[in-house]
């Protein structure tokens, strides 16, 4: 399996900068450092970002959703190590710069997050948080179930992907998102191996609110230009969480709703999150889409995140 591509081979990622506030850009110095790490059947790519000073003992994991890679979680990386913070930003199998061998289920993306955790703990000894967007919020939760050494969970969705009305509102159109989930699971053995463009299963348009932004988004070849095995969206419909949310209590979790999400918006979210026993708050990103990036709502994501990271290093 090939090991030796980064992200300048595909360098979309650089178009993406320009639409981020100053402080949230890539520079030269502020460029994650990029290494591959061999777990189960992959190579994991990974952006790690590295403060100056890499003293704190929290490190964040940036868990990017569907269509998406870790070098789109870049703006969250920068910010962050910035303040300190050493960021991972891992693609997660059948996006980005991560290889696979074979069609992947989304069982496999909560198995690599928890073990990215465990091989990072392992490392420093530091203490992680997830932060996740999109789709990456759901599965931050999922991976907190499974693996109790998580402290913290910052997320921008908790979309329940197994119910139907969540179902359609995250498809391209109603009769994709009516019938797609009955359809994969009962035609499973001759539709798992097949691969789609990621652009025509979901609301790609909605992905920004710039059109512009979203026309520069599908060019990426390994992001929202790529293609998904329809395994991946099987298992993603039938994904159920190890621990219900009323029985959560295994770490905090900061919900941040931005405010012009058309993807999914906050009553998507507000059934799961309504019913989570954990310590949790919540907070909405004024002017922001669903990919945040739009002032003020993204400093307003930068101050609150900051102080969620600071109750968790106050807890021992």
């Amino acid at each position: 399996m090939e090991t030796t591509k980064t992200y300048a081979d595909y360098p979309a990622w650089k178009d993406f900068q320009a639409y981020y506030p100053e402080e949230f850009r890539i520079t030269d110095q502020s460029k994650p450092n990029e290494e591959y790490w061999e777990w189960d059947e992959y190579s994991v790519h990974l952006d790690r970002y590295v403060p100056k000073e890499n003293n704190k003992k929290v490190k964040i994991l940036l868990i990017h959703g569907g269509g998406g890679n870790g070098r789109l979680m870049a703006p969250m990386g920068v910010v962050l190590s910035g303040l300190g913070y050493e960021c991972v930003a891992p693609d997660m199998p059948g996006f980005g710069l991560t290889k696979i061998k074979k069609p992947n289920s989304y069982n496999t993306w909560v198995e690599l997050v928890s073990a990215l955790v465990d091989k990072e703990i392992e490392k420093d000894g530091k203490e992680i948080i997830l932060c996740g967007i999109s789709l990456g919020g759901m599965l931050a939760y999922h991976a907190a179930c499974i693996n109790k050494k998580i402290k913290g969970i910052m997320v921008s969705s908790l979309a329940d992907t197994t119910d139907p009305k969540v179902q359609i509102q995250l498809s391209k159109n109603d009769m994709i998102g009516k019938t797609g989930a009955k359809t994969l699971s009962a035609m499973k053995s001759l539709t798992d191996n097949i691969k789609v463009p990621i652009k025509l299963t979901t609301k790609m348009w909605a992905m920004a609110n710039d059109p512009s932004f979203v026309k520069k988004l599908k060019k990426d070849k390994v992001g929202s230009g790529s293609w998904v095995y329809l395994k991946f969206l099987r298992t993603l419909f039938e994904a159920k969480p190890t621990i219900e949310p009323e029985d959560f209590n295994n770490c905090p979790l900061f919900f941040f709703q931005p405010e012009k999400d058309f993807i999914i918006p906050w009553e998507i979210s507000e059934p799961f999150y309504n019913r989570l026993a954990c310590d949790k708050e919540m907070m909405f990103l004024e002017n922001c889409g669903h990919i945040p990036m739009e002032k003020p709502g993204v400093f307003q994501l930068k101050d609150k995140a900051l102080a969620f990271i600071h109750k968790i290093e106050k807890i021992k």
